[in-house]
């Protein structure tokens, strides 16, 4: 029995959470706002908007997670600027974490490697 032919390795878009794969109907229902919050959104800053070749907006995962946070500090009393600062700083914290601990597992790793070479 032969074996199917592989296919070449590459990213799929289904997997890239930065792929701008939502249209404005589909990604504000998927996070249950109107289009115009997504619209006040973008003019507020939460996130840069790709287009398609028509010039209509497209969203990414990542914009979608963004833009349903600031949709819950909204719900809960906070502006729309003020969200937006909030959850980029949130972003930029979860971003800082993430390097501190491939930093810290390569820094062990050295450590261990260093230790094994010590008379």
């Amino acid at each position: 029995m032969t074996e199917p032919p592989r296919l070449p390795e590459r990213t799929s878009a289904l997997d890239d959470t930065s792929f701008p794969g939502y249209a404005m109907g589909a990604a504000a229902n998927a996070i249950g706002v109107t289009p115009a919050f997504l619209r006040a959104a973008e003019a507020a800053g939460l996130f840069d908007i790709a287009r398609s070749d028509g010039g209509h907006r497209r969203y990414s995962r990542d914009d979608l997670h963004r833009a349903d946070r600031a949709r819950q500090l909204i719900d809960d009393g906070v502006r729309m600027d003020a969200a937006v600062r909030i959850v980029s700083l949130e972003y930029q914290l979860a971003a800082a974490h993430a390097m501190i601990d491939l930093l810290r597992r390569k820094s062990d790793r050295q450590t261990r490697v260093a230790e094994r070479d010590v008379p």
